[in-house]
């Protein structure tokens, strides 16, 4: 910590958890192949929409999601492996009955699965979502905000700092 309160950039900060691309473990074909039989039938094709498997850089995105939720990684692949050796015509049914049985393997499926299709960069466009990014006030709009007296409670408040660590 330095003198000032701030945390060293070898520090971690307590209020940021650190970003992960990987997920826990590397996938094994069945389990991917697993995992993109479930998305394929949760998410199919429908007009230009690619279903999940076909969407570019699915399989990528589907990384990318499983290492966000590192904490329902062993649910999700299992959930997925439980589903394996269902028959194609009955794995809607079978995904309908973890739905209402389950939740706590079908949530957290299903918004994995679906968030690494919204993901795509392809998915993106074709729903027109632009993505995140900064849009910042002009200069003189944000002037005019801290002149309306918007900030007057938080300046009269004074400064306030609550230590994460228990310090």
């Amino acid at each position: 910590m330095t003198s000032n309160g701030h945390p060293t950039a070898t520090q971690q900060r307590l209020s940021v958890p650190p970003r992960s691309t990987r997920p826990p473990r590397a996938l094994t074909e069945t389990e991917l192949t697993a995992l993109l039989r479930v998305a394929d039938c949760l998410i199919p094709a429908s007009g230009p929409n690619p279903k999940a498997s076909d969407a570019e850089q699915y399989t990528a995105y589907l990384q990318l999601a499983l290492a966000a939720r590192a904490d329902v990684f062993d649910a999700v692949v299992g959930g997925a492996g439980e589903l394996a050796e269902i028959p194609e015509d009955e794995l809607w049914n079978a995904l309908k009955k973890m739905s209402a049985e389950d939740k706590s393997i079908f949530d957290p499926l299903s918004a994995v699965l679906a968030g690494a299709y919204f993901m795509t960069p392809q998915v993106m466009k074709l729903i027109g979502y632009p993505g995140q990014h900064r849009d910042p006030a002009p200069l003189e709009l944000a002037a005019d905000e801290i002149g309306s007296g918007i900030l007057d409670p938080v300046l009269e408040r004074g400064f306030i700092y609550v230590s994460a660590a228990g310090e």
